[in-house]
């Protein structure tokens, strides 16, 4: 009985060391890279090794991540007890064939019974149905470009978002979202006479769950610099499986969809709202299917910056299954909407 205890503890050690000198090299690069993804095997260390959580990652950026032991086995076995569809889904085959609480493998516009205008999954606004012969640009809004008072901010709080064919994560900035915005702050100074900044700064590069107090750093920059601006994007790209839910064919041109994701809990929330109303309604009726909608938070993170501002809003451009020439192909659409906003 002795010798059994003594191979079980063993067992254990054996155990704690694979976690520990496997494992823990990928959990480092985690804190250094700020992928969040990597944060599982922060999280697997810290459990069967707790002295590592104490000496070499800092709580903040463990705060935030959700992982639990419990939550990866009813993952791997694709049941959530917080979707009681998902266990009905297991006899029902039919039912299972959709994730209700993926937001990636159907089109859906969050909502409140409150909210003066509903969008219901199915609408013919978030219709997947391709767009033919609709004119891009209106010369029309085109004005002279002043460029001593820009009047839109892009910034990028997660910067290394990136798309295919390269990984999710990309320090090159003609891949990245940074790329998309550089192709938004074309067309609306080129077609529009729209004056715009793209900000390149890497907020996410170190500590990933800290990316909001970084970019809030940048975002109190450029208000000192130059006052409010008439609006002021925080541009990313989302995740999926599902490529139809994010992708669009307009004018025989495959393109990312955007959505819009807002913090209720901020002052600034109803100003906020009115402004990215104003740009669900332009792109509901120029582009239909274009925007997905908006994803609400009470609070995300930091309000998302949206408590600076009444005219910021949280824009992610595609999916992680895009790739970098669809969500660049979304520009000039999202340019048109801005500009029939803004006028």
């Amino acid at each position: 009985m002795r010798y059994i205890n003594i191979l079980s503890k063993k067992k254990w050690i054996f155990i704690i060391l694979f976690f520990v000198l496997i494992l823990f090299p990928y959990a480092a690069r985690a804190n250094v890279i700020g992928n969040s993804s990597n944060l599982f095997y922060v999280e697997l260390v810290n459990y069967t090794f707790p002295m590592i959580k104490v000496t070499s990652f800092n709580e903040e950026d463990i705060a935030e991540n959700s992982f639990s032991l419990s939550k990866e086995i009813l993952d791997f076995t694709g049941l959530d007890i917080k979707s009681p569809l998902s266990l009905v889904g297991k006899e029902a085959s039919y039912l299972g064939a959709v994730n209700y609480d993926d937001k990636s493998t159907y089109d859906i516009q969050y909502f409140d019974l409150n909210d003066k205008q509903v969008a219901k999954a199915g609408d013919s606004t978030n219709a997947n149905t391709d767009i033919k012969n609709v004119n891009v640009v209106n010369p029309d809004l085109k004005k002279k470009l002043n460029t001593s008072k820009p009047e839109v901010l892009i910034y990028h709080t997660h910067t290394t978002e990136s798309y295919l064919p390269g990984s999710a994560t990309n320090f090159d900035d003609t891949q990245n979202v940074v790329a998309v915005g550089d192709e938004l702050v074309n067309e609306l100074q080129n077609n529009y006479g729209i004056s715009a900044i793209n900000d390149r700064t890497v907020h996410n590069a170190t500590a990933y769950t800290q990316s909001y107090a970084r970019s809030a750093v940048t975002f109190d920059n450029y208000l000192k610099k130059y006052g409010d601006f008439k609006l002021i994007i925080d541009l990313h790209r989302d995740s999926g499986s599902n490529k139809n839910a994010f992708t669009l064919n307009i004018n025989g041109e495959s393109v990312a969809k955007i959505m819009l994701v807002m913090s209720r809990k901020n002052p600034h929330f109803n100003n906020n709202m009115a402004l990215a109303n104003k740009m669900i309604q332009n792109s509901n009726k120029l582009f239909p299917g274009f925007c997905k909608g908006v994803c609400y938070y009470n609070y995300g993170t930091r309000y998302f910056n949206q408590d600076k501002s009444n005219n910021a809003v949280l824009i992610e451009v595609g999916a992680d299954i895009n790739t970098t020439a669809e969500a660049k192909a979304s520009s000039k659409y999202l340019a048109r909407i801005i500009a029939e906003s803004l006028k």
